[in-house]
Protein backbone atom coordinates (compact mmCIF):
# COMPACT_ATOMS: atom_id res chain seq x y z
CA UNK A 1 0.00 0.00 0.00
CA UNK A 2 3.30 2.54 1.08
CA UNK A 3 4.65 1.65 -2.38
CA UNK A 4 1.32 3.14 -3.97
CA UNK A 5 0.22 5.84 -2.46
CA UNK A 6 4.07 6.52 -2.97
CA UNK A 7 3.77 6.13 -6.67
CA UNK A 8 0.76 7.95 -6.52
CA UNK A 9 2.30 11.10 -5.16
CA UNK A 10 5.79 11.07 -7.72
CA UNK A 11 3.07 11.03 -10.59
CA UNK A 12 1.19 13.86 -9.19
CA UNK A 13 4.84 15.89 -8.24
CA UNK A 14 6.61 15.60 -11.64
CA UNK A 15 3.15 16.32 -13.55
CA UNK A 16 2.24 19.10 -11.28
CA UNK A 17 5.99 20.60 -12.72
CA UNK A 18 5.34 20.01 -16.32
CA UNK A 19 2.41 22.48 -15.99
CA UNK A 20 5.02 25.26 -15.58
CA UNK A 21 7.33 24.90 -18.85
CA UNK A 22 7.35 27.19 -20.88
CA UNK A 23 5.61 25.96 -24.08
CA UNK A 24 5.89 28.45 -27.49
CA UNK A 25 2.75 29.79 -29.32
CA UNK A 26 2.10 29.14 -32.79
CA UNK A 27 2.27 33.42 -32.83
CA UNK A 28 5.59 33.29 -31.44
CA UNK A 29 6.59 30.66 -34.30
CA UNK A 30 5.47 33.15 -37.26
CA UNK A 31 7.16 36.01 -35.27
CA UNK A 32 10.77 34.59 -35.23
CA UNK A 33 10.12 33.37 -38.79
CA UNK A 34 9.41 36.73 -40.37
CA UNK A 35 13.06 38.51 -38.82
CA UNK A 36 14.85 36.01 -40.70
CA UNK A 37 16.41 37.85 -44.10
CA UNK A 38 13.98 37.64 -46.95
CA UNK A 39 16.94 36.94 -49.70
CA UNK A 40 19.08 33.94 -48.64
CA UNK A 41 21.19 34.28 -52.13
CA UNK A 42 22.20 37.85 -51.16
CA UNK A 43 24.94 36.13 -48.73
CA UNK A 44 26.71 34.64 -51.47
CA UNK A 45 26.53 37.50 -54.22
CA UNK A 46 29.86 39.38 -54.65
CA UNK A 47 33.88 39.13 -55.80
CA UNK A 48 35.91 35.98 -54.50
CA UNK A 49 39.66 35.49 -54.11
CA UNK A 50 40.37 32.00 -53.47
CA UNK A 51 43.14 29.94 -53.42
CA UNK A 52 43.09 26.38 -53.61
CA UNK A 53 46.27 24.10 -52.08
CA UNK A 54 48.01 20.76 -52.87
CA UNK A 55 46.76 20.19 -56.76
CA UNK A 56 47.87 16.66 -58.46
CA UNK A 57 50.54 19.42 -60.41
CA UNK A 58 51.91 19.77 -57.04
CA UNK A 59 50.81 23.54 -57.33
CA UNK A 60 48.29 26.16 -55.59
CA UNK A 61 46.03 27.42 -58.21
CA UNK A 62 44.44 31.29 -57.19
CA UNK A 63 41.20 31.87 -58.77
CA UNK A 64 38.91 34.98 -59.16
CA UNK A 65 35.65 35.01 -59.38
CA UNK A 66 32.60 37.22 -59.22
CA UNK A 67 28.95 35.78 -57.97
CA UNK A 68 25.99 38.11 -58.85
CA UNK A 69 22.39 37.14 -58.39
CA UNK A 70 20.28 36.71 -61.62
CA UNK A 71 16.70 36.33 -61.36
CA UNK A 72 15.65 33.62 -58.88
CA UNK A 73 19.52 32.33 -58.86
CA UNK A 74 23.14 32.94 -59.09
CA UNK A 75 25.84 33.19 -62.09
CA UNK A 76 30.10 33.00 -61.71
CA UNK A 77 31.94 34.46 -63.58
CA UNK A 78 35.84 33.73 -63.56
CA UNK A 79 37.86 36.98 -63.06
CA UNK A 80 41.26 35.70 -63.54
CA UNK A 81 42.72 34.66 -66.68
CA UNK A 82 44.18 31.60 -65.65
CA UNK A 83 40.60 29.69 -64.06
CA UNK A 84 39.07 31.49 -68.00
CA UNK A 85 41.06 29.58 -69.62
CA UNK A 86 41.53 26.37 -67.70
CA UNK A 87 37.36 26.05 -66.35
CA UNK A 88 33.90 26.10 -68.08
CA UNK A 89 31.38 26.81 -64.93
CA UNK A 90 28.26 24.50 -65.86
CA UNK A 91 26.05 26.15 -62.64
CA UNK A 92 25.84 27.81 -59.87
CA UNK A 93 23.62 26.99 -56.63
CA UNK A 94 23.07 26.80 -52.68
CA UNK A 95 22.17 24.28 -51.14
CA UNK A 96 21.88 24.07 -47.01
CA UNK A 97 23.78 27.49 -46.65
CA UNK A 98 26.52 26.36 -48.96
CA UNK A 99 27.53 27.43 -52.41
CA UNK A 100 28.28 24.99 -54.87
CA UNK A 101 29.83 26.48 -58.54
CA UNK A 102 29.61 23.27 -60.58
CA UNK A 103 32.76 23.37 -62.99
CA UNK A 104 34.03 21.49 -66.34
CA UNK A 105 37.99 20.96 -66.04
CA UNK A 106 39.58 21.65 -69.49
CA UNK A 107 43.07 19.68 -68.85
CA UNK A 108 41.18 16.04 -67.35
CA UNK A 109 37.95 16.25 -69.05
CA UNK A 110 35.26 15.93 -65.86
CA UNK A 111 32.89 17.77 -64.42
CA UNK A 112 33.67 18.83 -60.39
CA UNK A 113 32.65 21.85 -58.33
CA UNK A 114 33.64 24.35 -55.92
CA UNK A 115 32.35 23.77 -52.62
CA UNK A 116 32.24 27.09 -50.40
CA UNK A 117 31.19 28.10 -47.49
CA UNK A 118 30.83 31.99 -46.30
CA UNK A 119 31.34 33.00 -43.00
CA UNK A 120 31.28 37.04 -43.28
CA UNK A 121 34.06 37.80 -45.52
CA UNK A 122 35.77 34.64 -44.58
CA UNK A 123 35.57 32.03 -47.63
CA UNK A 124 36.55 28.16 -46.65
CA UNK A 125 35.66 25.16 -48.61
CA UNK A 126 37.10 22.47 -51.21
CA UNK A 127 37.43 21.85 -55.11
CA UNK A 128 36.69 18.50 -56.19
CA UNK A 129 35.76 17.39 -52.53
CA UNK A 130 39.93 16.94 -52.27
CA UNK A 131 41.60 20.08 -52.31
CA UNK A 132 40.76 22.81 -49.41
CA UNK A 133 40.27 26.13 -50.39
CA UNK A 134 40.25 29.88 -48.39
CA UNK A 135 40.02 32.87 -49.62
CA UNK A 136 37.53 36.31 -49.26
CA UNK A 137 35.11 37.70 -50.47
CA UNK A 138 34.18 41.35 -50.82
CA UNK A 139 30.73 42.80 -51.63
Amino acid sequence: MKNKILLFVFIITFSSCSIFQKTQTVSQNVETSSSEPEDSLQKFVGNYDIAVFGLPDGSDLIVAMNVSKNGDGLTTVFTSDEANQGFEILRTEVEDDILYIDIYVKDYGINTAFEIYVEGNQVTGYLADMFELEGVKSD
